[in-house]
């Protein structure tokens, strides 16, 4: 890759499919609308649709992605990830090309693209957002990735869209081509990622790993999972075996209570008790990924300590920021006390032996301190501050929730003010 600009190149336009929540076809998880693929008429395409392999990663929309990549140019809907690398993050796109870099399938994908873009594709790479049924109510969440927020938002007024909400919850089963798209896509597969909603609630997901392992490409292939982890299934748990590897990303906020409060119906005895199976089974490789927002940035300390009593967990979360909804981010937060949470992260780490500082300890270190000094050159954001004033104390009413003052005292300060 030595000529390739990989401060601005991606492998996914190459080898990656990827469907939202409503089973529309996207370039990948991370972008905002601009992600969704248009056809040449510029209308959005569902995976119900897709037949065609070639016609589809050469449409203009993916052609004008790649041949920006090959000239150095950051294609605007990238934009999200470069953003991430320039406030010193790491992004998924730096994610996939740790992944990519010395794949010889894609480099030489990469060496036959033409000048305008077009390619011979061969998808080695699944991301599919498989509906928006889940069992818990997250703070940050909304109707659009779990179904069951939808009447706390209707008692509280908040707007979202119902149709590409129950589009969220009805695409995923009725979808006439799974099997034979599981035929076409997996001679050269080699991951697969599922999300949701909740994915060891889904139906459709259990069909996909079948068809899998009828393929008789399974052992080649990793899949990959965010779950809540408040969910055991022993059928999957058995076709797990199949695979190559299963990579699962734990999705937790906190320790005890305080996740319980972010992660509405969440038990942490149960939580506990899942984690201590996959981190168990043979094929699993395990992490935790974390939303940063207001009121889980001073506990953070606690949630690195408890993964550390962990075996082959590692010790710093994947940290993921915020952007909706716009009054949990750590904006709303005054100086004082985001200095204050900067300050107790970089006391933990002083504590942290050399030793246990691997690449990705020092990865996930540096997102985390570079966000949170990022955000202190950053003016209070006092609109979505009164926003959040207003809403928690309605969601802990509806959802019968003790204050959040009790869990984070930092809070109190400006719940009053």
């Amino acid at each position: 890759m030595t000529d390739v600009n990989v401060k601005t190149l991606c492998p996914l336009p190459w080898l990656h499919l990827s469907a939202h929540l409503d089973t529309s076809l996207r370039i990948c998880c991370n972008t905002d609308t601009t992600g969704f693929v248009k056809t040449d008429d510029g209308n959005n395409i569902l995976l119900k649709d897709l037949s065609n392999l070639n016609e589809y990663f050469n449409l203009n929309f993916f052609k004008d992605i790649r041949a920006k990549m090959l000239k150095a140019l950051r294609p605007k809907t990238c934009q999200k990830c470069y953003e991430i690398e320039d406030a010193g993050g790491h992004s998924v796109r730096q994610s996939y090309l740790d992944i990519y870099h010395d794949d010889t399938i894609f480099l030489d994908s990469l060496k036959k693209t033409r000048s305008d873009g077009t390619i011979t594709p061969k998808v080695q790479s699944l991301d599919f957002s498989l509906s928006n049924k889940c069992n818990l109510k997250c703070l940050m969440c909304s109707p659009y990735a779990s179904y069951s927020i939808k009447n706390d938002w209707k008692k509280l007024k908040l707007d979202y869209y119902d149709t590409f909400t129950q589009d969220a919850f009805q695409n995923w089963k009725d979808l006439p081509n799974l099997e034979s798209l599981t035929k076409l896509l997996s001679a050269h597969l080699k991951h697969v990622l599922t999300t949701g909603g909740e994915p060891f609630l889904n139906q459709t997901h259990f069909k996909l790993v079948e068809y899998l392992v009828e393929s008789g490409h399974a052992h080649k292939i990793e899949l990959t999972y965010h779950t809540n982890c408040t969910v055991y299934n022993g059928k999957l748990f058995k076709l797990w075996k199949n695979f190559k590897k299963i990579n699962l990303h734990f999705s937790l906020d906190a320790v005890g209570d305080l996740n319980g409060y972010i992660r509405h119906k969440s038990t942490w005895a149960i939580i506990e008790k899942n984690i201590h199976y996959f981190l168990h089974h043979p094929k699993t490789n395990c992490e935790v990924h974390t939303t940063i927002q207001a009121i889980n940035i001073f506990n953070l300390p606690e949630l690195y300590e408890w993964m550390r009593t962990k075996p082959n967990l590692g010790n710093l979360p994947f940290h993921i920021w915020i952007d909706h909804p716009p009054w949990l981010h750590i904006d709303i937060l005054p100086t004082q006390l985001k200095k204050l949470a900067l300050v107790r992260i970089l006391q933990y780490f002083k504590t942290i032996p050399d030793k246990e500082k691997d690449y990705h300890f020092e990865a996930y270190e540096q997102q985390i301190v570079s966000y949170l000094k990022r955000s202190l050159t950053s003016p209070q954001d006092k609109k979505n501050l009164e926003q959040f004033k207003q809403l928690i104390p309605q969601f802990e009413k509806i959802r019968s929730q003790k204050p959040i003052q009790e869990l984070v005292p930092e809070i109190s300060t400006i719940l009053s003010s």
